[in-house]
This record gives C-alpha cells, structure tokens and sequence, in this order.
C-alpha cells in the first residue's frame, strides 16, 4: 500500500511540474533537425548499410575505461539519438550499471572504424524514467547530459520527437538503426545499418512475452532475418511522416534476434515527451517536436537493409 502511495504520489508530483512546460513559450531557438535535405528514401533495395547522412543523429555509447587503442578494435555498448545539442536519448537499461564519468557518446557517426575525431563527448549526467523497472522493462528510457555540445554541422542533425498523440497502425513501416550484431552469434558492421520492420499490435506482440507488453511499449518486427539484435539497444525506430523520419521507438528488448513472428519491443517515446521536454531544459536549444498529422500508409512489401540472420 506504502509503494503505491508512492508511485502516485511521484506521479502527480510529474505530471504538476509538466505542466507549466509549453514549448511554445520557450524563448529558445529549434535544434538543427532531420535530414538537412538528404535523401529519405526508406527503401535501399538489395543493400545493407545505412548510407552516410541518412541517420545524422545516429549515436552510439562507449566504455571510456577502454584504452584509446582499443576503440577501432572494440564496438559500442549501445545505441544512442541525438535530440539536442547536449543530450542523447537511449534505453534504461543500457546505463543502470555504468555511472556518468565513463561513458562516452560518439555523435552522429556512420563508419565506427573510422577516427572519432571531434565526435566524441563525455557524459555529465544520467537521467532515467523515475519509474524505469529493470526486470520488467517499464518506463526503458534514459536521457544521457554530455559536454561539450555539438557544434552543428553538416552531417550531424537531431532527431525530430513524435507528438504526444502520435499513433501508429498495425502495418505501418518503421526503420530501425544501429551498430548491433549481424545475426544472434554474428559479428558487428563497420558502418551504420538499419532495417525496415511493420508495426505490431501490442495484444499480438504479447503471445511472445511473459512480460507484460504496456502501452508505453511498441512492437515491430516479426519477419525471419529483419530485427534489431544486441548491442543495438537503446538505438532508435523512426516512422516516415510527410517528408521527415520522426524518433517513434527506443530498442528495449526481445527474444534473440529475428526470429520469426516474434516482434521486437520498444520503448514508445511518444509517451515521454513531457518529459524528455523538462529534462532537455539545459541545452540552448529545444528539441523538435514534428506535429504533422500526415497519415501512415501500411506497406506489405518491405525490404531489409540490414544482413539477415
């Protein structure tokens, strides 16, 4: 009774302190969002990576306690997007056994081989969901506070957030990104990769999981040889809306990796955007939120652009 007292109370603690948030009173100019007019094709028929400039804010998580040598020959922990020009969003998960002074955040990269040079910041701050439940993967989102902060550029860009209303049918086509392994006992790319999934109702995506599939979670996936895999948690799914690709999910957890008719769950950033909003106040700029209202056209014919298991 005690903890559920709790819980509410620090729930309507939240929603008090959210609610004198409106962004469009905040006197601080937009991040440099999207794509800068690269391409947004989402299909990449027959091949496998990304391509440069496609996922510009793309970013991934490394273990600053690994020696400088080490990192042309090591990979990321995680994946990470870019939202303003000092914070990265990633999972929960991915920072619950790591404190703040030895994790790094490589920033907008493509080739992981290549030199990190100007690329690479070092976390001031962790914040995650007050009610993140580890075992249950509840409220798996994590905001990373870093310095110095991104001098924009041509090929780094932050990721436009979803409304808060955003709905996304089953069907719709999402892409996932990131530099996770190839297959469940397969290596990782060198460069970016990313892969094209359907949207899967919660209730189906539920036959799959002992854990209970919330809300606040979303599923996609299900085809053999199309998912996300490990060490590609934390990265983003984002959904095609107009002409932008907007940051719909947060990789959180599966079973293996692309196993068929088995989703993938994801964090729904949707649900967090209040607070993603009161914890980027920091930055000196204010994330992008895309309103659009376009509909989300279901497509049975994906392809993949990342290696299948």
């Amino acid at each position: 009774m005690f903890r559920a007292v709790c819980i509410f109370l620090i729930l309507c603690s939240l929603n008090v302190q959210l609610q004198f948030i409106d962004a469009d009173e905040d006197p601080r100019l937009p991040c440099p969002c999207g794509n800068n007019g690269s391409s947004v094709n989402t299909r990449v028929v027959g091949g496998h990576d990304a391509g440069e400039g496609r996922f510009p804010y793309a970013s991934c998580l490394i273990d600053s306690t690994w020696r400088a040598e080490e990192f042309r020959k090591t990979t990321p922990f995680c994946g990470a997007t870019l939202i303003s020009d000092s914070h990265v969003i990633t999972a929960a998960h991915c920072v619950r056994d790591r404190s703040p002074d030895i994790i790094l955040v490589d920033i907008g990269d493509y080739d992981f081989l290549e030199p990190h040079s100007g690329k690479l910041r070092r976390v001031q701050l962790v914040t995650r969901f007050p009610l993140y439940k580890e075992y249950s993967f509840h409220s798996d989102i994590a905001l990373l506070e870093f310095e110095p902060p991104v001098v924009w550029r041509s090929g780094v860009r932050a990721a436009w957030l979803p409304s808060p209303q955003l709905q996304l049918s089953a069907g719709t086509i999402v892409s996932v990104y990131g530099w996770g392994r190839l297959r469940y006992e397969g290596g990782h790319p060198k460069v970016l990769q990313s892969v094209e999934l359907p949207v899967v109702e919660n209730e189906d995506c539920q036959e799959n999981f002992k854990t209970h599939i919330e809300p606040n979670m979303l599923c996609a996936g299900g085809e053999k040889g199309h998912d996300a895999c490990i060490g590609d948690s934390g990265s983003g799914l984002v959904v095609r809306l107009d002409n932008e690709f907007v940051l719909c999910g947060l990789v959180s957890f599966g079973r293996r990796c692309a196993l068929p008719h088995v989703p993938g769950v994801y964090t729904r950033v949707s649900s967090y955007i209040e607070w993603i909003y009161k914890n980027t106040l920091s930055s000196k700029c204010k994330p992008c939120i895309y309103n659009a209202q376009a509909p989300l056209q279901s497509d049975d014919n994906f392809t993949t652009e990342k290696n299948s298991q």
